[in-house]
């Protein structure tokens, strides 16, 4: 039998303001260092460790790997009383506790105490708390483990691959983490890789590269093209490995993420050896917010998280958070950390040529792919929400939805085309001509098929986009006169009557200018549509309030019946050619998703970037 770590319990944090303090461990007290590098626990002090990042998924564990036999032990000395205790979720969603076990110590010298979990339970979610009974006590750390036979341990080759495009602080700064605390460690440096593939090819290699860490210059071939090349590159490697994680470059995280995946690794049984490692992405603004740990696409073709927004600071969320799905339908991992099978991620099967946005989830969907989620494994990110462009979300996203639903018959139900024709009245009757001519640039770019996407540079039709979206003004004045900030928000529906005229003049689009008064209408910019803010206005200001900038969506009859004679054509020739359309993207995978496309298409690129 062996002893293994499954992942440490993380003590040395100090008070933050951060708003994370109750992730890790949740007192009235506080946890001090004291001189020998311990931590100070106050006499009659409570701490709680049924916490994200320092509670133990024991279901998951139990389920995924050969880890039965669990233990927690801590480095410590004093007078204290251990609660060893769990929760699980009954079918009608109430949450139950279980107490696990009750340890008396007295330790007048400093040394590891060791306490087991009880082999049957019906906790998904395990942990400990520790009272305080004398003045003399400190604690330096400790961890759950368990004792597995030797022939049940692999040895995971993972190389991490990430994509930057100019973002030399983050990835400076994320080095130096993995540097100190994890190639430092003679196990983590054998077992870990590191590929940077460098599309913006301004990383100083000399700063960066080390026996574990590869800079790859790239031309700007997006996310896809980066992620895909991180891929190549990885394969490339004279030890093969056995798993490749992908992460984005502009994220921040505790290096215990990695080494509790590697755990996870050591220990997979065979039957899920093929699971995807989906790392929940917390929010950069609010550190204790979850934003995703695995992403849905379905409802109106929406791409949203498949668990509600959680607050990690609360006890509730993590054991909600353990709750296995029943089903991975529709569902995907977000590249900014998922750790995916070598063989998945291979040279036959690689992403498509996307740019940005949607790729991530067209993997997992081609792939039929099955998650595993754990708390503690996450990264920091910033969230979505805090600049919205037209070019991203109305022609990018939806163009891909496309091509991706077009490729895999398992979402045919996903009603794409349904949810574009609303976007695209929606942002008609905002005024806003220009996102609704992104809307039907996507679907005519998708009806070129896939020799257009082959052949298109990417980087050139985002800036082409951009430069048809609306201008962004910084809000002066005479425009923050006219803004109830509080109210911005909020959506009143409209009655009766003025919901039947406002939609059939569209707005007031099909009827007499003459019969319309000037009005400015005040809306939010992006997302979300006010029928009420905007009912017969003249124009619109939509606001930005995060970056203080609006845009003007003024109306014109004009322009009106120009994209409304275009849609109606489109939407004509959608119909009549989807089918077929599908069929040839679907006879192109193979190829597009090959290396030897990949090398010949990075070489284009590569072309096309020096011209």
């Amino acid at each position: 039998m062996k002893d293994l770590t499954l992942q440490h319990v993380i003590i040395g944090r100090e008070p933050q303001e951060d708003g994370t303090q109750d992730m890790f461990c949740r007192t009235k007290n506080l946890l001090c260092k004291g001189e020998d590098g311990g931590y100070c626990l106050v006499r009659g002090g409570y701490y709680d460790f049924s916490t994200y990042f320092n509670s133990l998924s024991i279901e998951k564990w139990r389920k995924y790997t050969h880890a039965q036999n669990i233990k927690v032990e801590l480095d410590i000395y004093g007078k204290f009383h251990v609660e060893l205790m769990g929760h699980y979720v009954d079918t009608h969603g109430k949450i139950h506790k279980e107490w696990l076990g009750n340890y008396y110590f007295d330790v007048p010298e400093r040394r590891v105490v060791t306490m087991e979990f009880p082999k049957v339970m019906m906790s998904t979610v395990v942990a400990f708390q520790l009272t305080a009974e004398s003045d003399n006590i400190q604690i330096y750390g400790g961890r759950y483990f368990t004792e597995v036979d030797e022939k049940h341990i692999k040895n995971p080759r993972i190389v991490m691959a990430t994509t930057t495009f100019k973002k030399e602080e983050y990835i400076m700064k994320n080095a130096k983490l993995l540097n100190e605390h994890l190639f430092s460690n003679e196990r983590y440096r054998k077992a870990f890789k590191w590929i940077i593939v460098d599309n913006g090819r301004s990383l100083d290699k000399k700063a960066v590269e080390n026996d574990n860490i590869k800079v790859v210059e790239n031309p700007n071939v997006g996310g896809s093209g980066g992620f895909t090349r991180g891929i190549i590159e990885a394969n490339k490697q004279k030890e093969k490995p056995t798993n490749i994680l992908l992460m984005d470059d502009d994220v921040s995280f505790m290096v215990d993420s990695f080494r509790r995946v590697y755990a996870v690794l050591s220990l997979i049984k065979s039957k899920y050896k093929d699971y995807f490692i989906s790392g929940a992405m917390l929010e950069m603004d609010q550190r204790n917010i979850q934003h995703e740990d695995v992403g849905e696409f379905g409802g109106f073709a929406e791409h949203h998280p498949s668990k509600e927004r959680f607050n990690l600071n609360d006890w509730r969320s993590v054991i909600l958070n353990e709750v296995i799905n029943k089903t991975d339908d529709h569902h995907y991992s977000g590249w900014w950390y998922c750790c995916i099978p070598a063989s998945i991620a291979r040279n036959d099967n690689l992403p498509l040529p996307f740019f940005i946005r949607g790729d991530d989830v067209e993997y997992s969907i081609r792939n039929h792919a099955k998650f595993i989620t754990m708390n503690g494994i996450c990264i920091w990110h910033q969230g979505f929400g805090t600049k919205f462009s037209a070019a991203m979300e109305l022609y990018q996203v939806h163009r891909n939805d496309l091509i991706l639903q077009g490729m895999n018959s398992q979402i045919s139900d996903i009603d794409v085309i349904g949810r574009m024709k609303n976007l695209f009245w929606e942002e008609m009757y905002k005024f806003n001509y220009k996102g609704a001519d992104l809307i039907l640039d996507a679907i005519e770019d998708y009806l070129k098929g896939p020799e257009f996407l082959i052949n298109l540079n990417g980087e050139q039709c985002m800036k082409e986009k951009k430069n048809k979206d609306n201008t962004l003004y910084p809000i002066n004045n005479k425009v923050e006169a006219l803004i109830d900030r509080e109210e911005l928000y909020n959506y009143e529906d409209l009655k009766k009557g003025s919901k039947w005229l406002y939609d059939h003049t569209c707005n007031g689009q099909r009827m007499p200018k003459f019969l319309s008064k000037k009005k400015i209408g005040i809306i939010p910019y992006g997302w979300g549509y006010y029928q009420k803010k905007m009912y017969m206005t003249t124009v619109n200001y939509a606001i930005d309030p995060i970056n203080n900038l609006y845009a003007v969506y003024r109306r014109n009859d004009k322009t009106f019946k120009k994209e409304k004679e275009r849609f109606n054509k489109l939407i004509a020739r959608y119909n009549n050619e989807h089918e077929e359309v599908n069929k040839k993207y679907k006879s192109y995978e193979e190829k597009m998703t090959s290396v030897e496309f990949w090398n010949d298409y990075l070489k284009k690129q590569d072309n096309v970037g020096e011209k």
